[in-house]
């Protein structure tokens, strides 16, 4: 009787296995090739095209790890899919990370190894994760707003570490990893300021900027990145505005103020830089993408309204890799959608 009981349980896991690989072969074969979508339109010289729209691993034809996702059918669980995604990032390894705010976790897209899982586990819960960042020793720190502290992972995510900033922080969203001076950057809202943190022994190196509206200082600041040469891009989100920093911390420039057109600012969120210096700022009320040259000059725009392929609601990060791959948090839309930096001599106003 043990043998019968041991021989049809082996039987069913067989059975659900092959059942679930079945349904994910006819859910990648019917989904529909994405459309060929460039910005801006002819007899303009394209600069922006779109790859992919990711909601769930099916999209970037990889699949739920097999123990997890058995797991998960045995429970009469659906298939993880990203309700509202925000910070995004790619490791040297070009797996895709995305914080997902309503489930409070991370999706891991390994399209090298046709894989998909999510972190933590239950035991390390996160309550609010907004930004992610990962630094050269492949250490990744998601900020989570609401618990106040930055957690730490390694091996892909799959193992804690610790965690960052507890009685620092008050509200942390934005962060960003600095090459060059091999430190972690963390927007914290709710104080107006950026702190630096060694990665090493996660103390604090400095604090930039304070609250306020003159050069060097933020009101509600959100998100930063760190361009190829180093310089800090801050979304200094209620003085609506960009700032532009040095490595250090020391005021460059500053574009934008508030307004209802191109150029202009409602609420600035994600900031990135593609390899030719360009800064790219994500506005949740415009839902667009604004292209601005080193100087803050507008180049272009791309992105309308709507739910649509190239279409975005409320929008928030913002991701640049090294081979000028674009990730888009489209929050609302439940999905990331990737577009390609096409590389020229200069953006075609």
């Amino acid at each position: 009787m043990k043998y019968l009981q041991q021989t049809c349980v082996c039987i069913f896991i067989l059975l659900s296995v092959v059942s679930t690989t079945a349904c994910f072969k006819q859910i990648v074969e019917s989904r529909k090739p994405v459309p060929d979508i460039i910005w801006p339109k002819p007899p303009d010289v394209p600069r922006i095209r779109l790859l992919n729209s990711i909601s769930a691993p099916e999209d970037m034809n990889i699949r739920e790890e097999g123990l997890s996702r058995f797991i998960r059918f045995v429970k009469g669980e659906t298939n993880k899919s990203i309700v509202n995604p925000y910070g995004v990032v790619t490791d040297r390894e070009g797996r895709l990370y995305i914080v997902d705010n309503y489930s409070r976790l991370v999706h891991v897209f390994d399209q090298a190894k046709g894989s998909y899982y999510t972190f933590p586990d239950e035991a390390t819960s996160l309550i609010s994760p907004i930004g992610i960042a990962i630094d050269s020793s492949d250490t990744i720190y998601v900020s989570d707003s609401k618990e106040a502290v930055i957690k730490i992972f390694r091996a892909g995510g799959k193992k804690y570490i610790g965690e960052m900033g507890r009685g620092v922080l008050e509200r942390p969203t934005g962060v960003a990893y600095n090459a060059l001076a091999d430190e972690l950057l963390v927007v914290d809202t709710q104080s107006s300021e950026i702190i630096k943190y060694d990665t090493v022994g996660h103390k604090v190196r400095g604090i930039i900027g304070r609250e306020g509206n003159i050069e060097g200082h933020f009101y509600k600041p959100t998100n930063i990145a760190v361009a190829a040469d180093g310089r800090l891009i801050i979304s200094d989100s209620l003085n609506f505005r960009v700032q532009i920093l040095s490595p250090e911390g020391v005021f460059i420039s500053a574009f934008g103020k508030a307004g209802d057109g191109p150029g202009y600012f409602s609420r600035p969120r994600g900031v990135a830089s593609d390899s030719d210096g360009n800064v790219y700022v994500v506005d949740a009320l415009f839902d667009n993408i604004q292209v601005f040259d080193s100087q803050g000059r507008l180049l272009m725009v791309f992105g309308n309204p709507g739910n649509g392929y190239g279409e975005f609601w409320l929008p928030s990060g913002i991701y640049i890799d090294a081979d000028d791959s674009i990730y888009v948090s489209d929050s609302y839309n439940h999905r990331v959608q990737i577009f390609k930096y096409l590389k020229g001599d200069e953006f075609i106003k």
